[in-house]
């Protein structure tokens, strides 16, 4: 029988595969902006899940927990999306935020990266309807959202406060994450090696997969939904599948002798 990290890994590649698969039923108003931003959400994180999948499959690691980070904040993203249309005008209001920082830099005109903006005859006319339609959107109450205030409004601060922060110091090359990356401390404690592509760890790769795979299920049912597709049964048996892999991970977890005493017990 296959070990549950074993078992996870399979179910991880076919629910990418299924969600996939499942997007052909998709017909959205392509004028209306939240159903673009939420199809396109979606199909971010649907990316970087196949992603993921590669670079377990290629026993490389070290990636997982920074391309896990971004699912997370796409599914941030996509989650107040899907339950208040308004949220869309945060999301402008983050986009003519970070256009307004690339203006005014090329404005300056001494930074060779931005030198074919800088030409642009329409430059002034682009900043300064940029800034105006940020002061606006600000006005309505509708500033660009800091990732706490988005973990916020989704009812998910403990997450902020916990998984994120993991997840980010892999981003950030934090000391914590460099560590556990790299370094390979003797059973003595006495020693230490550092280590390149280290061999995978599949339980601490475990909570990253389940991670992965409850945000994409979860987003898979709501797009569908939303965008009423007619593929709830399909849906539903990779929730089933989802919740048997856990049940099953928790017995794993649980000695035989305590399994044995509660099944007696019932």
């Amino acid at each position: 029988m296959k070990q549950i990290h074993e078992r996870y890994l399979d179910f991880m590649s076919h629910l990418h595969d299924v969600a996939l698969g499942l997007v052909t039923r998709f017909r959205f108003d392509k004028k209306h902006p939240w159903h673009r931003d939420l199809v396109s959400l979606y199909g971010t994180v649907l990316e970087l899940h196949g992603s993921i999948c590669v670079l377990i499959r290629e026993g490389i690691a070290g990636g997982v927990p920074i391309l896990l980070r971004t699912v997370v904040e796409a599914n941030l993203d996509f989650t107040n999306l899907a339950n208040d249309r308004k949220y869309g005008y945060h999301l402008r209001a983050s986009e003519r935020k970070e256009w307004l920082k690339i203006l005014r830099e090329a404005k300056r005109g001494d930074n060779p990266f931005l030198a074919g903006i800088a030409a642009a005859p329409s430059l002034d006319q682009a900043l300064s309807e940029c800034k105006a339609e940020l002061a606006n959107l600000k006005k309505d109450g509708y500033s660009p959202l800091g990732q706490d205030e988005k973990f916020a409004k989704a009812n998910l601060n403990q997450v902020y406060k916990s998984v994120y922060n993991f997840l980010c110091c892999h981003s950030h090359n934090n000391l914590r994450a460099l560590v556990s990356r790299h370094i390979n401390i003797s059973p003595d404690e006495t020693d230490f090696n550092v280590e390149y592509y280290a061999p995978l760890d599949m339980d601490g790769l475990l909570p990253y997969v389940d991670s992965l795979c409850e945000i994409v299920v979860s987003l898979t049912e709501t797009i569908h939904r939303v965008l009423d597709t007619g593929a709830e049964d399909e849906v539903l048996k990779l929730k089933k599948e989802l919740d048997e892999l856990r049940k099953l991970s928790l017995t794993e977890q649980i000695p035989a002798d305590d399994v044995q005493k509660s099944a007696s017990e019932e």
